[in-house]
């Protein structure tokens, strides 16, 4: 086990993992000189590690600011960072996240407007996003990756980290096995429409990304090293988003489903759904997508987008409005400004990309494993793989197939895919009601 890792690169985070978890937070406080600290968690946190991280803080003569945020489920919204800003003075303070993605995101948005750093402590393995500088936002209503700052330092305490809910522990799973999708879209948006690549960077992406599925097969013989392997590996995916300046080597049409998703059970005053679950649910489905893609041949390509014309741009307004709500429907056309101001002759030129290219477009849908690889991972580690085991309906899934590309404006296989002719219920019926579950 790890007691003290440097993780470096053009930026870096201090990354300790191991049982001295306290102990190196303090001393690292001791060394910048930090007397005044505002500690946030919400009440399950708390209970887990943050009551003993305030005890020992005050043990040590360092001023405690604590905000437990209250509820059943604390989003990453307007109402968070009230309660979370409201202690900020001018003071040389330090903020400390105590929690998993949300408490980061809430933390890392709100010492960023603060002028203040802040430390991450995380208590389940479960999200990809600790060390990167973006926070993940439910503002009036839309998802949105905001950018903030990383953390100068992650302190895992291993103990926590293990006795984290399993469904917490298999989200990171879940958010993990997303690279195999997220890595194919960057590389096809690179291919089709020459979005920038980096090619050092989506290479770390894809090994932490592997190393975590072959942990995948031996978390119940060893949890405590799989536990270790899928916390290194997310957090390795934070660091490729930081040095990168954005979340394109994580993310990818498997994201834009649990966006939609997040956003829709919001909208519809729903119970909320671990991140890393949506997204592991919506790789098994996006991975569909690349297996039929694989099966296409250039000349039927061709026939497909001979017989699909640009978008009209009011249509898609109209769309937009429908899938997302009048009061997103301005924020989401934001997002597409790219494919809203084509000319036909522009369209063409896309359709013409993709021909060109597409014998590499199918060596790309190669490297996604095919949908019962995913769910098999998915079933080591205790994760779900089927829609309805996150209260999704029949409906939820066509909406996501129809109106999740909206929800950002990169090139990914669902843009290509609507390119080629695919609607909702053709995938729907394809690469959804193969999934074993209920339908």
């Amino acid at each position: 086990m790890a007691e003290k890792n440097q993780i470096t690169g053009k930026k870096s985070v201090l990354f300790s993992i191991g049982s001295e978890t306290i102990p190196q937070l303090l001393e690292f406080l001791r060394d910048r000189g930090i007397s005044r600290v505002i500690l946030v968690s919400d009440e399950n946190e708390y209970r887990a590690l943050g009551a003993r991280v305030e005890q020992a803080l005050q043990q040590n003569s360092i001023e405690v600011h604590n905000v437990v945020l209250r509820g059943e489920a604390v989003s990453a919204d307007e109402v968070s960072i009230t309660q979370a800003l409201l202690p900020s003075d001018e003071s040389n303070q330090m903020y400390i996240a105590v929690g998993s993605g949300t408490l980061t995101d809430i933390v890392r948005f709100v010492s960023y407007r603060a002028k203040s750093d802040f430390i991450c402590l995380p208590t389940a393995p479960s999200v990809d996003g600790f060390a990167s500088s973006g926070s993940s936002m439910t503002i009036n209503g839309f998802k949105q990756t905001i950018l903030s700052k990383p953390p100068l330092a992650i302190f895992a305490d291993m103990d926590t980290l293990c006795n984290a809910p399993p469904g917490l522990i298999a989200s990171g799973f879940g958010d993990m096995f997303g690279k195999y999708s997220a890595l194919a879209d960057w590389k096809l948006a690179h291919l089709i429409v020459n979005e920038p690549y980096n090619d050092v960077i989506a290479k770390r992406s894809r090994a932490a990304r592997d190393s975590v599925a072959a942990a995948s097969f031996k978390l119940t013989e060893d949890h405590e090293g799989s536990v270790l392997k899928v916390m290194e590996a997310l957090v390795e995916e934070g660091l490729c988003m930081l040095e990168y300046g954005n979340s394109r080597p994580a993310s990818g049409a498997e994201h834009h489903f649990s966006h939609y998703w997040e956003m829709k059970l919001l909208r519809e005053k729903r119970p909320a759904v671990f991140h890393g679950s949506k997204v592991g649910i919506a790789s098994i489905i996006i991975a569909g997508c690349y297996q039929l893609l694989h099966e296409i041949s250039r000349d039927e390509a061709a026939a497909c987008l001979s017989r699909t014309v640009r978008p009209d741009p009011e249509h898609e307004k109209d769309a937009i409005i429908r899938g997302f709500g009048n009061r997103l429907a301005e924020t989401v056309t934001g997002t597409q400004a790219f494919y809203l101001s084509m000319a036909d002759g522009d369209y063409q030129d896309l359709k013409n990309s993709i021909i060109s290219h597409w014998d590499k477009v199918k060596q790309i849908a190669e490297q996604v494993p095919g949908q019962e690889v995913l769910i098999n991972m998915l079933k080591q580690v205790g994760g779900v793989y089927h829609p309805s085991s996150l209260g999704m309906t029949d409906q939820d899934v066509l909406d996501a197939l129809t109106y999740a590309h909206y929800v950002r404006g990169g090139f990914t296989i669902l843009k290509l895919g609507r390119m080629l002719g695919w609607t909702a219920e053709f995938l729907f019926e394809m690469v959804v009601k193969g999934i074993p579950g209920d339908y």
